[in-house]
């Protein structure tokens, strides 16, 4: 049984060359058991790698997928909901027509070898265009700021005062937490998380510091002196103002780790919902899928029951068993003679 911190070493010596690519892989289908696994470290490790070396995860994802068929299977399930925010990542990240070239080869290989059902091969070929056009928007932005450092383009006032003004109305516009996540899940895609792993950060969102009622408990019995400087003028000797002193800072201190707790607990909240999102998102694309396959499967029994009923039918304009049939005999020489 292999570790996942055993994967994450294994991937991070992943290199484009064919040995490595191949080594990999046959490394991966000893441990085809943990499929599951494996693909979801795959997808981790993929959006962390640099970016020449993005394309040799594909490269192994292919090669595995393609063994895997003849074997079981159990790799072309599980890689499925992956491959198309995979492509699109690849794509949009990295910055060679050969590269791209390549990925748009591994998909139609996949369609000619039947890997995948056709509306799965539509929809990676989709997830390959939206990662171009990612590409290009991001290229066109960086283009625009470049400009917008540089020499500065003669242009028509009444167009220079319409892209102002209406700069103005989006920068007034705050993203919702949603939003945020949907266009932080675009730039940078999360692996699929395995069921599991959302149960455990769940789990641990419910001992979350917002809820720790102690604490809360002892910054509500604070007295009000530590909060309100107005009160600093009744203060009548020194030794109240030490002991003032002390108290605010035991306020300071325990305001100060609860506050940093809260913000390590926003943090987990946000990759919670960035991490769930991602996971209604692959869902609804295997739902998609599955729900394709199962009409398709749908017409093809239906086609099987029109076949039966008319074989039914032919059944019965078709004579009884001819070996069980009564037949009068033939006449003999002599009848026929007799005649």
């Amino acid at each position: 049984m292999v570790s996942e911190s055993q994967l994450v070493k294994r991937f991070s010596e992943l290199s484009t060359s064919q040995q490595s690519v191949e080594t990999l892989s046959l490394f991966l289908m000893h441990h085809r058991r943990q499929s599951q696994t494996i693909v979801h470290v795959w997808a981790k490790e993929l959006v962390s790698a640099s970016v020449d070396r993005k394309i040799a995860f594909l490269y192994v994802a292919n090669d595995v997928i393609q063994h895997d068929k003849r074997k079981g299977g159990e790799f072309v399930k599980d890689f499925l909901p992956m491959l198309a925010s995979a492509v699109q990542h690849i794509v949009s990240q990295v910055d060679d027509a050969t590269i791209h070239k390549t990925v748009k080869r591994i998909i139609q290989i996949w369609n000619e070898r039947q890997i995948y059902q056709p509306d799965a091969i539509k929809l990676l070929k989709t997830s390959f265009e939206n990662g171009i056009q990612k590409k290009e928007s991001d290229d066109e932005d960086d283009e625009e700021q470049s400009n917008g450092h540089g020499k500065r383009k003669r242009t028509d006032p009444s167009s220079t005062s319409a892209s102002t003004s209406k700069r103005r109305r989006k920068t007034k516009r705050k993203l919702s937490l949603r939003e945020e996540i949907r266009r932080d899940l675009a730039i940078n895609p999360i692996p699929v998380p395995v069921v599991d792993e959302v149960i455990k950060m769940l789990q641990e969102l419910e001992n979350s510091p917002s809820s720790d009622a102690d604490v809360r408990e002892k910054i509500a019995a604070l007295p009000i002196e530590v909060s309100d400087s107005n009160l600093l003028k009744n203060l009548r000797d020194k030794q109240e103002a030490t002991d003032l002193y002390k108290l605010v800072q035991m306020a300071h201190g325990l305001l100060e780790e609860y506050n940093l707790r809260l913000e390590s607990e926003l943090r987990s909240r946000r990759y919670a919902a960035k991490m769930l999102q991602g996971y209604i998102q692959a869902q609804d694309r295997q739902i998609e899928y599955e729900e394709k396959l199962l009409e398709d499967y749908k017409n093809k029994l239906s086609k099987l029951n029109t076949i039966r009923d008319e074989i039914d039918k032919h059944k019965k304009n078709l004579p009884q068993d001819v070996n069980n049939m009564q037949v009068p005999p033939l006449p003999s020489a002599g009848d026929l003679f007799a005649r």
